[in-house]
């Protein structure tokens, strides 16, 4: 082999390993990035959208027994009224 084919693989070994080692470290950020996002959401107390669409369904029926109440007391009023004339 000449010089130049010595160097040309040389190169392309270095590539090589450059490549891996970049992908090695990619792969090192992704997960700390990863470790600080849930950090985060956990500190700021953030909740998932399986619990927000519990919640959410609870405080609808709150509200539809809010209004039902609301109406039911505003019923027994009127006959209050009614029958304390």
């Amino acid at each position: 082999m000449t010089k130049k084919n010595f160097f040309k693989e040389d190169i392309t070994k270095l590539f090589g390993g450059a490549t891996s080692v970049l992908e090695v470290l990619k792969e090192e950020i992704e997960e700390k990035i990863k470790d600080r996002v849930e950090k985060v959401i956990f500190k700021l107390e953030l909740i998932n959208k399986n619990e927000f669409l519990i919640i959410k369904e609870m405080a609808e029926k709150a509200r539809i027994e809010n209004e039902k109440l609301t109406k039911r007391i505003s019923t027994l009023e009127k006959k209050i009224v009614l029958l304390t004339k």
